[in-house]
């Protein structure tokens, strides 16, 4: 058996196992802004690839005169410009952190596309600018203030360099429009930006408090590992695992002699601190696949998955061995005290055939009291 120190987040993994916690919204919340981010860029992709070949077309095709070179390099830009955003979306697939890294790069790449189709519709009257306001949308929606305020500044300068080489530029009043237009840009994109910040602020707080509230229903306080619930949910579902797969399955009991005579001796905080130490041995000698719990008042449960008897055994005797080298203290007098423990193991299907788990615990219990009267390791029989 490999030994591992299992974390946290790999614990959580688990959760979805448990019938008595309801974890529907917080699965909805994190699938739904991931599809929603997926959307978004997919849909900013193909409105500029659909307004990119207007313009083309337009340019091409729908004016008296022939486009010239400066026109033909501004067609040949909003083309590449598209198909990099296509790499860039495509690439990143439903990836929900990759997608933002590249957004970045995609609302740049919209940007320049857009500045070079206004430059390209520069000689008809409309209000191209509008334009712009795609990939402002996209960067205030998912980059947050900041991003946003960004965004608008640079297609401020953009829509700034075009306008001033189109014949409006010399129209009278055109630099107050200028200005304006500019404006409108910075304060649009930032105003969206700080409602989508504070909106993911909160969505993001929300998901940490159900995650908390998750980690305080399936957590021993005293020890910090799983709680007596949790194992007893866990136990059903790994038990009719290990049917299907034809593999073992443990389960390892830990108690701990005379856990009342600590408390009364050196009292009932230090007995906490027997406990928090025993459960982080108990911890690091097992795998991520285990799940080690604080079954009862003075005692540990702990089941090992694809493990039989022989493996469990070789479990318990580390944790023995582990506990034997560990010394405590009286906090008072100072006067060191050490700790035994008595170990009980029953395997499916060698020693049970329920799969409900509960007679695998109970010959287990069974173990562990022939094993207290020496202090040992016993396996049922």
């Amino acid at each position: 058996m490999v030994q591992t120190t299992p974390k946290r987040g790999d614990e959580l993994i688990r959760l979805a196992d448990l019938e008595w916690l309801d974890l529907s919204d917080l699965i909805r919340m994190d699938d739904d802004w991931r599809r929603t981010l997926v959307t978004i860029s997919r849909m900013h992709l193909a409105i500029n690839a659909v307004l990119s070949a207007i313009v083309v077309a337009y340019t091409l095709l729908g004016r008296l005169a022939p486009a010239a070179l400066g026109e033909y390099v501004g067609m040949g830009g909003v083309v590449l410009c598209v198909a990099a955003m296509a790499y860039l979306a495509f690439k990143a697939g439903e990836s929900e952190a990759r997608l933002l890294r590249n957004l970045r790069f995609v609302v740049f790449l919209s940007i320049l596309a857009v500045s070079l189709m206004v430059f390209l519709l520069r000689d008809l009257q409309g209000d191209y600018y509008l334009l712009y306001f795609l990939p402002l949308v996209s960067a205030a929606g998912y980059l947050g203030f900041t991003g946003g305020l960004f965004a608008g500044v640079v297609s401020a300068f953009a829509y700034a360099v075009v306008f001033f080489l189109s014949p409006v530029a010399i129209a009278p009043g055109s630099l107050s429009a200028l200005v304006l237009r500019t404006l409108i840009f910075i304060l649009v994109a930032s105003l969206l930006g700080l409602i989508a910040e504070r909106h993911l602020s909160l969505l993001s707080a929300l998901r940490a408090s159900h995650t908390q509230a998750i980690q305080f229903a399936i957590t021993d306080t005293k020890t910090g590992l799983f709680n007596q619930d949790f194992l007893q949910s866990r136990l059903r579902g790994e038990m009719s695992r290990a049917e299907r797969s034809k593999t073992p399955v443990s389960f390892l009991v830990v108690d701990v002699n005379g856990l009342d005579q600590i408390n009364r001796e050196h009292g009932y905080s230090t007995g906490d601190a027997v406990l928090k130490a025993l459960g982080e041995t108990i911890q690091k000698q097992l795998r991520v696949t285990d799940v080690p719990s604080r079954w009862g008042v003075d005692e540990f449960g702990v089941l090992l998955y694809n493990s039989d008897a022989k493996g469990a055994e070789i479990v318990a005797h580390r944790i023995a061995g582990e506990i034997a080298r560990q010394t405590f203290a009286d906090p008072t007098t100072k006067r060191p005290f050490q700790v035994t423990i008595a170990e009980g193991i029953a395997s499916f299907p060698v020693h049970t055939q329920d799969k409900s788990g509960t007679e695998l615990v109970d010959r287990a219990y069974q173990a562990m009291r022939r094993a207290k009267a020496n202090h040992g390791i016993a396996v049922w029989s």
